[in-house]
Parts: structure tokens; sequence; C-alpha cells
């Protein structure tokens, strides 16, 4: 099992989507030692080396003593009309710019055209104006690498209590402001550490052993630091996904911090604003709040839902009344005239001069042969039908998942009935429950055998995969499941079902939120039924749902809301260990993790999990790191906290052949910020 490789092998793995339920699509884990003063263009970093990967294909670096800027035809237009600076000023110079030269997957990137407007689906929910758009701090790759993105290069003190920041001389914020340290020690005094973003519990952000907040010092203009307690490594910090990024538009939000909201600090004095004075100042720029709470957490966590608002984004949201919100029918982002890459040749990005988010209903086919559409979202029968119509005018691209499984099942290990948590702490009968059920005649019924049985195991070319552990369980066999249950104290009543050994009735509750494990029950009740165990279903809202679960007033869950496994460990680390009140499959083991007076203390292998992940914590060398990530799989392998019937579910969709630039085998997470790993800014249509 050691032999597995901890790196990611992606390209070419391809999955049906759509079949599965409660996922979360985590993201991947990266690792390095240290990153000093890197080169500003797109070379990968290889986090186990610091050596330039060859992934794809290696671009030849780009020269930048000999590159030449270039702009959009319709910002010349406005530079010779005087109404918009030359490309220079609005630009870093070339020892600060970032030049684009391969894709997620390590490709070398089509030098493309200027002009026309890309044209995706909407659905208008909070962070869907985010997913093509947002710039975080690093940039992460497809092989697990890592490149310095909205800030220029970070370093590390030998003892790692100490990182420095260093931004990029002459970056702009999207209406020509100086993008700089002001902006930092704004955004962290001003907005996180007093909770204004709604936001301020980043761990990455906090000393691990301390739980102090990190000291942010501006050393210039364009350099910082974050002092931590003890050593924060890079698995905890700059490589922690949540950590996206650390600025806000000082010039524009300085008026619209209220002194109820002050925290003391060196840079900021208070502003001395009445919470009314605050909501008056927003209203005077087209934002209407009743509470300046409300306020904060749209303006400084969600500011790219803000018309009017600077980012340093490659699009932003117009000011065009009846296109300027996320609601619209047609919600328009336009170019950033100050964006701070270029590609190998120099042409400033985006090529697109707008990006439309529209709310569609329709054909398909239809919409991406008009050019309604340059992309659709479809399932693989559904795609292979459009493509026989429609031929060349369609590509499909396949979008890779990172689930443990589709289906995934899990038990209130913390139960307070003793009989359930004494009956789910067993091995034996998860096990029960694994095999009870024929996984090949579930593939059939779901996926006419497309989507392979499985288990809750890293899937193929992921981190961690293992074809014994995916395969754990798997052999239907109901005859041996009510073995294991009978071995396991139940004894079948006088109805046929079982009931726990002092008589009392044994039923799996299950519960899941806004359906999404309706389709999956209606089939696993035949099963459950042979196997003489008594189910039942419930389905809430999501409220009502994360309620029930946080209150720790539920026996099993089917479809969970944070499925186990994912990734990477360093993705989402609660999905892997109960380090938090996140995930159902641990349920008050991960209260506990978070506030030791509540919860229920974890024992054995689920406490290892805890006592590992610690170390991996601080943990500086990344071969150590990812051994102590391979223990974390270990154990999940042994005990199967979690069941899965199938395999993981992946995804895919249609683009027009005439989108450049849109590779293929991407993985949708949030660490890669979902359609983000596709740099809309490089896509163009030729």
């Amino acid at each position: 099992m050691k032999k597995r490789s901890i790196a990611l092998f992606l390209i070419g793995v391809m999955v049906l989507s759509l079949y599965g339920c409660g996922n979360r699509n985590l993201r991947v884990n990266v690792r390095t030692k240290t990153v000093t003063r890197t080169n500003t263009t797109q070379a990968a970093v290889n986090t186990q080396t610091n050596e330039t990967v060859a992934n794809a294909a290696t671009p030849t670096p780009v020269p930048l003593d000999k590159l030449t800027y270039s702009e959009a035809p319709e910002l010349k237009s406005l530079v010779s009309s005087g109404a918009l600076p030359s490309l220079e000023q609005r630009i870093p110079d070339k020892d600060n710019i970032f030049v684009a030269q391969t894709d997620a997957a390590g490709n070398i990137l089509e030098i493309g055209t200027y002009g026309g407007n890309l044209n995706i689906p909407g659905g208008g929910g909070s962070w869907d104006i985010a997913r093509p758009v947002l710039e975080s701090i690093i940039r992460y790759n497809m092989d697990g690498t890592y490149v310095p993105n909205v800030i220029k290069s970070y370093e590390h003190s030998s003892d790692y209590k100490v990182w420095t920041f260093h931004l990029r001389e002459g970056m702009r914020w999207s209406d020509g402001d100086d993008f700089n340290a002001d902006d930092i020690t704004f955004w962290y005094y001003m907005v996180h550490k007093n909770n204004y973003d709604s936001k301020a519990s980043w761990a990455a952000l906090k000393d691990g052993k301390t739980d102090n907040f990190a000291v942010l010092k501006k050393v210039d203009d364009y350099t910082v630091t974050w002092t931590f307690d003890t050593a924060k490594y890079p698995g905890d910090f700059i490589e922690n996904g949540d950590f996206k990024w650390c600025w806000a538009p000082s010039h524009f939000l300085k008026d619209l911090i209220p002194a109820s909201f002050y925290v003391e600090n060196e840079y900021w004095p208070n502003t001395n604003l009445s919470d009314e004075q605050v909501l008056a100042n927003a209203k005077a720029k087209g934002m209407d709040y009743s509470k300046v709470k409300d306020l904060g957490k749209q303006v400084t966590y969600y500011f790219w839902n803000i018309s009017g608002m600077p980012t340093v984004n490659s699009f932003v949201l117009t000011t065009e009344e009846g296109h300027n919100s996320r609601s619209s029918e047609v919600c328009i982002l336009v170019r950033n005239p100050y964006y701070w890459k270029v590609d190998a040749k120099g042409n400033q990005l985006p090529y697109f001069d707008n990006l439309y988010m529209k709310k569609i209903s329709g054909d398909a086919k239809e919409l991406l042969v008009s050019g309604e559409l340059d992309r659709v979202d479809v399932g693989a029968e559904e795609a292979a039908k459009i493509l026989s119509e429609i031929g060349s005018d369609a590509v499909l691209k396949t979008i890779l998942g990172s689930n443990w499984g589709s289906y995934q099942l899990t038990f209130n290990y913390t139960n307070t009935n003793k009989n359930y948590a004494d009956l789910f702490a067993k091995s034996e009968f998860r096990q029960a429950i694994s095999i009870c059920a024929d996984r090949d005649d579930l593939s059939l019924t779901i996926s006419n055998g497309f989507l392979k049985p499985g288990q809750c195991a890293p899937s193929e070319g992921n981190i961690g995969y293992d074809a014994e552990w995916s395969k754990k369980w798997t052999e239907y066999d109901v005859a041996a499941a009510r073995k294991l249950l009978e071995n396991c104290g139940l004894k079948e009543g006088s109805d046929g079902y079982y009931k726990f050994a002092d008589g009392s009735d044994f039923v799996l509750d299950f519960v899941t939120y806004d359906g999404s494990g309706n389709y999956i029950y209606s089939l696993l009740t035949q099963y459950y039924e042979l196997a003489h165990i008594k189910t039942t279903l419930t389905s809430y809202d999501a409220a009502t749902y994360d309620q029930i679960i946080d209150s720790n007033n539920w026996v099993a869950a089917l479809c969970p809301h944070m499925s186990a496994g994912g990734l990477s460990i360093k993705e989402r680390a609660a999905s892997f260990v109960p380090v938090a009140q996140a995930a159902e499959w641990y349920g008050e083991y991960g209260t506990y993790y978070t506030d030791n007076t509540k919860g229920v203390a974890p024992t054995g292998d689920m406490a290892k999990l805890v006592e590992i992940y610690d170390k991996w914590k601080d943990t500086a060398d990344s071969a150590a790191r990812d051994e102590l990530a391979l223990q974390i799989y270990d154990l999940h392998k042994k005990n199967l906290w979690s069941i899965a019937y199938l395999e993981n579910a992946n995804s895919y969709c249609l683009i027009s052949s005439k989108l450049h630039n849109f590779a293929d085998n991407l993985v949708n997470n949030d660490l890669y910020q979902y359609a983000n790993v596709y740099h809309f800014e490089t896509l163009f249509r030729k």
C-alpha cells in the first residue's frame, strides 16, 4: 500500500457524471519546502524537488527583456481617446508581470485573438460570478504544483514562524487605483480579524498551538509579513485552500467600515462612523442594506457580486443596469483593463471582451449550434446523442471529480443510544451493510453498466488510489451479510426484521437533504429487506438537515452533505479527519476537536486520525507529510467508516469547437476554484 503514489495522475481518467450524490468535489494537495523570489512567469514549481515540472509540454521561458506589450483593440481606442491610461501605465513592468504560458494540465497555451463574448450558463448563486474569474494568492496545476499568483513571490523564515509576501509592483485595481500593502493590512485589520466579512475563522491565519491570529506587518509598499507564535508550516498556511485572498480595496471600502466593528491596529484609525452613516454611504454607492453585518459580508466576502466594486479579477461585473446583478437574465462581466497577466507574446489578457452568464432553458444542441452558449453541461448519454447530431460543431470535455465513490452512506458513531453506537463501531456491521447490496445490479439500473461497482475509496488516478481498497467489501453475499449482523448481536424478531439483543427495535432511519438520497434509497430497500434490515428515509431541506446532524439527532445518513475523503487532506482536512463539526461520518468527534468541553472524545483509530493529522500540520518536510497523509488513508481503508456502492462519478460538458485553450480532464473542486481551473482569461474563439 505504501507504494501507491501521492502525486496526481489525473489526465486521461474518464468516468461518468451526474449519478452520484453528496459530492463535495474537494481540492488537490501540494507540497513545498519553500519558494523564494519565484519567477513571475507561469513556470510550475515541483513541490517535491523545487525544480521546474515537465507536464504535457515544457514551455520555453519567456525572455522578459524582449517582451513587447499589446492590448485589445477596444482598449487601444480608449487610450487614444484619453479615456484610459496607456497599457504600460496600467500593468506591472516586466519584472512583476504574470506571463501565462500553460493551462492547468501543463499544455502550452495557444496565442489567442481578441474580441467577442464568451457565453456560459449562469445560475445566480453567490459564487457563480467568482468561479470563472476569481484570482487567488497561489494558482494550482493538475500535477500538484502551484505558482504564486496575485502575489509575486513568498518566503519563510528558517523556523517557519514568519512568512513574507512580495507583491507585484505596478499592479492595479480594476478602477486603476494602486494595489499595494495597504490593501493587505486593510483587509486583515479592518475586514477580517473583526469578522466584518463573517469569515474570521480561517485556520490558515491562526497559530495552530495558541489559536492567536498572525501578526501582519507592512514592511514596505509591496512587502508584508505574517508572524505566528509557533511554526506555521506550508500545509497549514500557503497551501491551505481556504486562504484564497488577503486583500480588499481600501480606497473604495474605507467609508464602509463602521466603528462598531473596529479592532485596534497600528495601520488604520477608527473610522468613527456609525452603523447608520455606513449604510447611508453604501446606499450612495448603489448598495442598499438594512444591517451593517449584511453589508460587510457582501462587500468584503462576496465582493464579486457588487457592481462597481474594484477587483483584481480578469473580468468584473458591469455597471450597466439590467445586466449588473448575478440574478440578471444575462449577467455581464466586462474585461478588466488593468488586468496584470499577459500571454507569452506580451498580449494583455483576457482575450474575450465580455463574459456573458445566461439563465438558459432549452435544447443544449440548439444553444451550442446557434452560438447562444459556448459551453453546456451534459450527461454522458446525452453528450453522445448530441455529438452524433451536430458533429464537429462541438467538442466533448471530461470534468474530473475526486469523491470517494458515489452514493455514500454513513452512521452516527456518537449516537446517544448505546445500542446504535456500539453496533456502528463494529466493522462487521459496516461490512454487512456493504455486501448486502448487489452492486452489479445497481450499476446496470443506474447507468446501464457505465458506472462500475466500487467502494468509498480514492478513484483511479487520484491520490492514494488502491485497487484492493476500491473493491473491499463489494462482493454481493446476502447470506454472509446476515451472518455478520447476527455476529454483531442482532436477532431476528417475530416480524422478520433484526432487533437488538435486548429486544428493542433496530431501524436504520436514514436522513438525507433536498431529496439527494431518494433515488438510491428506492433501489437499496430491496436489498435491505432481503437482509432483514428495517429502514426508513426522511429528506429534509438543507438547513433543517444540518441542524439535525449538528444536534446529534440522527441514526444514519444517505448522500451526506460532506462525504468522506476527496482529493487530498490538504484540500479540506475536515473531509478526512474529525477536526471540525463538519462531516457526518465522524459527527460529535469533530465537535470535540474544536471544543473539548463539547462533543465526544474520539478513541481508537478515530483518535489516531487526529493524532496523525496534528503531526502532519507540524511537519515541514514534504516527503514526511506525504507519508503521514498515507497513514490517514490506511486508517480509512481499514475501517471504511463510510460505505459507497458505485465508483466515483465525474461529469461532462460540450464546448463550441471554435473555443480554444479549454483543457480536457481537469479536476472540478474548491482548491482549483471549480471553473476557474480553465483560466477563462486565456480562452478565445476562432
